[in-house]
């Protein structure tokens, strides 16, 4: 298990840690951040932890700005001194809500809860996607074959083969198409990540997904990866922790 830390304080990092080792011995402390700023970044080049522990009053302010900015799929345990955050606490990926000094039995309770949500999900995953999708316009191998768009009052049918890419911009995420038309969607990347076919459409960072079919050429320079795709006539950058994975998706 791969646990990310984010807390000011160091006597609770410690003790965080102790527990950790106490608890579940085979744990891994991947990462200790101690601001808003830090947790950011952290996200940003880094795999998903298996688990956030998370203090809410952080050296630059309220943890919850983190979730303005980026898009965390971890599950989270809160570890506060104050009690005022529950309800936001558990709208934001919160699992559980530990009062400070976090003691052995209220999160080692945290654990199992988390434990116990992995094996239902688990057991009832793949079969529960394939239902949902079959009513939103999924195939027979359980992915979307084409979606539906908002554009100028109307909806309009379009086919999953016709997109390019979809890319978050400031006013939300965006579908593009081959012959350069775009439009607003109302999905999330995360959510895109379980309807789109992995052999057709990639992850190339926390602001795109591209199709395999709209890469014309990838350039790496100074460790920066682009991706050109003539048909938009524009490029879009592959972060780095992704750079390895996305090669070899090409090259299946």
């Amino acid at each position: 298990m791969n646990i990310l830390i984010v807390e000011d304080e160091p006597r609770a990092v410690d003790r965080l840690k102790a527990l950790f080792t106490s608890i579940a011995p085979e744990s891994h402390i991947v990462g200790v951040t101690t601001s808003i700023r830090a947790t950011i970044e952290w996200i940003n080049i880094h795999d998903a932890p298996d688990i956030i522990m998370m203090d809410i009053h952080l050296a630059d302010g309220n943890c919850f700005s983190i979730f303005d900015v980026c898009q965390i799929t971890a599950p989270i345990i809160f570890c506060t001194a104050y009690d005022e955050y529950a309800l936001k606490a558990f709208q934001s990926n919160g699992i559980a809500y530990l009062l400070k000094p976090v003691v052995e039995a209220d999160l080692r309770g945290a654990l199992n809860k988390l434990e116990q949500l992995r094996q239902s999900l688990s057991a009832k995953d793949i079969s529960l996607r394939r239902k949902l999708l079959r009513h939103m316009g999924a195939n027979q191998d359980g992915y979307k074959s084409r979606f539906l768009i908002r554009a100028g009052g109307k909806i309009i049918p379009v086919l999953t083969k016709d997109i390019a890419c979809f890319v978050s911009e400031q006013h939300g995420l965006k579908v593009w198409f081959f012959d350069g038309g775009s439009y607003f969607v109302d999905y999330t990347l995360v959510e895109l990540t379980g309807v789109l076919n992995p052999d057709d459409f990639f992850q190339i960072s926390r602001q795109a997904i591209i199709a395999i079919k709209v890469v014309t050429s990838v350039s790496t320079r100074a460790r920066n990866t682009r991706v050109q795709m003539d048909a938009l006539k524009r490029e879009l950058s592959v972060t780095r922790n992704r750079a390895k994975a996305f090669r070899k998706w090409l090259e299946r």
